[in-house]
């Protein structure tokens, strides 16, 4: 097996490749189920899907394109795998998983594996994403696989601000003042006094509209993120997330906070 091949091999089992730059966010599950091929390989299939899927920023970093839409992918054929959405054919030589992605016409988008021809490796490569109506796709899988859900009650993802909102404010400031410094160049002291009006003023704007409030999953759990606008100057300002998580006695309670990134 020539160098190359064996050195792709190697980051897909060691996960070298399987981490987004600066955090602990780990893509494991889809670096032991299938080869992915190189680097630029993969790249070529982000970029393939970036340009078949409804329109979306995937990306803040030029440096790093589709890095959003890795993060969401890898961590959905997670979530697929949990719930045993990853389809086989009928003949064992293909599976797929359904991204919850819709082409610009409206249809499901789907992820293609083909058996993998590298012996004593993952079973299962990296085929692509392709139209639910792509013929391979059709030809093997009578039923197209269901999307991956994140939570039992619909209620779940309900955020009701007549709940109380409590800020950690020496987490949020202390444990990230780094990330939100970076950002807002004021002293830390006024950042506090500026932090609580800002929130204030979102959930003033909440109250008009709940959809601004926006659920996400977050270890095995719903959370929210909460837009907040820290204005800089008469002519800037700097929008981030609140991330926000219910605790069991129902309240809730705001623990850090989220660049766009």
């Amino acid at each position: 097996m020539c160098s190359a091949v064996e050195n792709s091999i190697k980051e897909n089992l060691e996960g070298e490749s399987n981490k987004v730059e600066g955090s602990e966010i780990d893509y494991s599950d889809i670096y032991q189920y299938a080869y992915m091929g190189s680097q630029d390989n993969i790249e070529r299939m982000f970029e393939t899907l970036s340009a078949i899927a409804e329109e979306e920023c995937w990306s803040f970093d030029e440096d790093n394109p589709n890095s959003i839409l890795k993060y969401y992918i890898f961590h959905t054929f997670s979530q697929c795998m949990k719930q045993d959405k990853v389809l086989e054919s009928a003949d064992g030589q293909l599976t797929c998983f359904n991204t919850g992605l819709l082409t610009k016409n409206g249809n499901d988008i789907i992820a293609l594996f083909s058996k993998n021809r590298i012996p004593d490796h993952q079973q299962w490569a990296l085929k692509g994403f392709f139209d639910r109506c792509y013929r391979e796709i059709m030809d093997y899988f009578p039923n197209i696989p269901e999307i991956a859900t994140y939570d039992d009650d619909s209620q779940d993802t309900g955020f009701h601000l007549e709940d109380s909102l409590v800020l950690n404010l020496d987490h949020i400031l202390d444990d990230n003042w780094d990330r939100i410094h970076d950002l807002i160049p004021f002293e830390k002291s006024v950042t506090k006094t500026l932090l609580v009006g800002v929130v204030e003023e979102a959930k003033a704007k909440i109250k008009r509209n709940k959809r601004l409030v926006i659920p996400q999953y977050f270890k095995d759990e719903i959370m929210y993120l909460i837009p907040i606008v820290f204005p800089i100057d008469d002519k800037q300002s700097v929008t981030m997330a609140l991330a926000v998580e219910k605790t069991e006695t129902g309240q809730y309670r705001a623990n850090t906070i989220l660049t766009r990134e």
